[in-house]
């Protein structure tokens, strides 16, 4: 029986590592986004700096946000209570889990959770 679930979580697993991959691929370029100068003598300019700045900063911040989901996604098919929900102990609903593979509740929780 442990294989089968292994076997099942093998999936979501390897989704998991693909999109950790790819969210750490992506940050290695914020550092140079954030870091360039925003000096410059024309007001329109600056302006337009300033606002790519934050929007990369911001962009940043959502990314290291997923990324910790991700980690915390992958922690969880380690220790077997990954397609747990932390809200109500039921299975997550495989089509669930593969639109977000590091969802921590089922759809019915997360829609208590949102609405509160």
């Amino acid at each position: 029986m442990a294989v089968l679930v292994k076997a099942r979580k093998s999936p979501y697993r390897n989704l998991l590592l693909k999109k950790r991959q790819e969210l750490l691929a992506m940050a290695k370029g914020e550092p140079e986004a954030l870091a360039f100068s925003l000096k410059t003598p024309d007001e329109v300019e600056f302006a337009i700096k300033t606002v790519v700045q934050h929007l990369t900063a911001a962009t940043a911040e959502l990314r290291s946000q997923l990324l910790k989901e991700v980690e915390s996604a992958l922690k969880r098919v380690a220790s077997g209570t990954y397609g747990l929900c932390e809200g109500c102990g039921e299975d997550i609903t495989p089509n669930r889990l593969k639109a977000v593979p590091w969802a921590r509740y089922c759809l019915t929780c997360e829609e208590l959770r949102s609405k509160n």
